[in-house]
Order: structure tokens, then C-alpha cells, then sequence
């Protein structure tokens, strides 16, 4: 299964790159798509990187261990996989990358890549709209937190109940 997703930003890119891949373990600060978030204490950080990958509680799912696989400053890319997800997904990573459209102005795309047991063939009808869901909520709360600096209604309201 794969996806592809994408948003503009009126924001530069490397402001856009700061969130997105030096902040990377703080996600759970403006994404629901992440309860709360924290460095990979088992990860190797890459150069160039803050840290080596992440660990995200999510909704419904628990602590994924995210790591980077593939990580370019000079490109603005970076490639991370997940584990922790339910069993029936074999393999599960994502590929990030933020590119300059203009003056003020930027693009950031997914690509997601997943592999799954025969049981996951079956799931994966499910799982995927779930997941389009989701990405288009995380790439709209990415834009509304890097154009604004707030976060969303939706994380508000998360963060608010945590506390």
C-alpha cells in the first residue's frame, strides 16, 4: 500500500524544515494525530539531525518507535520507519520532503509505503481510509501551526483534556 500527500505552505521552507525535521520528536506539541511525542532513546542520530527518530503515542494505537532510515539537511528529505503498529502491518515507513515553490512559499509532501500479512490484505481497505484521514489532518495542522505558530482547535481541545 502506498500514499502520496502533499500541501503548500506560505511559509519558507527552511522554517517549514525546522518543524518538521529538527523539531521531529516534538510533534505531539501540534499534531492529534499524536497524543504526545518524545526522542527515540534507541535511535542513532544522523548528521545534520537532532535526534535519531521519535516515539509517538497515538490514538488507538500506542507508542510507535519512529526511526530515520535516510536523513538529507541539503535536501530537506528524510526517510523514517515505524514499529509498533498493529501486526498485521509488516513494514511501514515514510518518506518527508520539504522543497521551496517560491518566496515565502513552500511544499511539503508524503509518501508513505506499507507491507502487510495476508490478514493485513484484507484490513487494508479499512486501514487506508483511516490513514488518508489522518495524513490530510496532520499535513492541515502542519500548515496551520507553521502559518500561524498556534495549533489547531483539534489539538487544543486534546491537549486540554490530557491536562
Amino acid at each position: 500500500m502506498e500514499l502520496k500527500k502533499a500541501i503548500s505552505i506560505k511559509v519558507d521552507a527552511d522554517k517549514v524544515w525546522e518543524i518538521v525535521a529538527h523539531d521531529f520528536a516534538n510533534v505531539g506539541l501540534w499534531s492529534s494525530a499524536v497524543v504526545s511525542s518524545g526522542p527515540n532513546p534507541d535511535a542513532t542520530t544522523p548528521d545534520g539531525a537532532t535526534v535519531g527518530g521519535r516515539v509517538c503515542d497515538v490514538p488507538g494505537i500506542g507508542d510507535l518507535k519512529e526511526t530515520f532510515t535516510k536523513y538529507s539537511e541539503k535536501n530537506k528529505q528524510f526517510t523514517f520507519v515505524v514499529t509498533g503498529m498493529p501486526s498485521f502491518i509488516t513494514l511501514a515507513q515514510n518518506t518527508v520532503r520539504v522543497r521551496s515553490v517560491g518566496p515565502g512559499s513552500s511544499e511539503v509532501s508524503l509518501h508513505i509505503q506499507m507491507e502487510t500479512s495476508a490478514v493485513g490484505k484484507i484490513m487494508g481497505p479499512m486501514f487506508s481510509i483511516k490513514l488518508k484521514s489522518t495524513l490530510n489532518s496532520f499535513l492541515d495542522e502542519l500548515k496551520a501551526y507553521a502559518e500561524s505558530g498556534e495549533v489547531s482547535n483539534k489539538k487544543r481541545k486534546q491537549l486540554a483534556k490530557a491536562a
